[in-house]
């Protein structure tokens, strides 16, 4: 079973490497589609493998593969502006997967789960974004101004990707279970 989610999780970090290249930049952070896997990753794999495929997506990053919006690569993304959030997606997926973990919950509930692992996306991004701009740009900002960059524009886009990964999501994982597959298991 472990070995199930071992290729899982690794896919999960290709779907994340993928979906970081089709980008759309609206200011500093760009507009991907990565939220979406992110979101499904905590769904379908729970919290424990959900996060590793966040932490290895992030890892292969780190460490020089162009896995990132736009291409980008190294130590110094998490840094940079974007940095918050790449921490805050491995949260979510963890938040996400704890859950939804042994459970089959409404399309209404997953919803609300996923909102609020978008929410804790939204707040450690945020301050990872405040503090890039202050400390290593030297360019403070207000709260007021950081969201109106790093989040108004984003919002809405992410909240039609939450429902996406919630009705996605949901409808995968009980055919995982219909067909005999654990979809989520909290002990592996």
């Amino acid at each position: 079973m472990a070995t199930r989610y071992m290729a899982l999780t690794g896919l999960f970090a290709g779907l994340l490497a993928v979906s970081s290249q089709i980008s759309f930049p609206l200011g500093p952070v760009p507009h991907t589609m990565q939220v979406f896997f992110v979101l499904l990753a905590g769904l379908l794999l729970g919290s424990r493998w959900g996060f590793a495929s966040v932490a290895v997506w992030v890892a292969l990053g780190v460490f020089g593969l162009p896995v990132f919006a736009q291409g980008k690569a190294g130590v110094a993304v998490l840094a940079g502006p974007t940095g918050g959030f790449l921490v805050g997606f491995a949260v979510c997926a963890f938040l996400v997967g704890k859950l939804t973990e042994n459970a089959d919950h409404g399309y209404l509930r997953t919803l609300a789960i996923m909102l609020a692992g978008l929410f804790v996306v939204y707040a450690i991004g945020l301050a990872g974004f405040m503090l890039s701009f202050h400390y290593f740009l030297h360019k403070p900002m207000t709260l007021d101004k950081a969201v109106t960059l790093a989040v108004a524009p984003f919002l809405p886009f992410d909240i039609v990707k939450a429902c996406m990964a919630a009705y996605i999501g949901n409808r995968v994982k009980r055919a995982l279970m219909r067909a005999g597959y654990s979809a989520v298991r909290g002990r592996q």
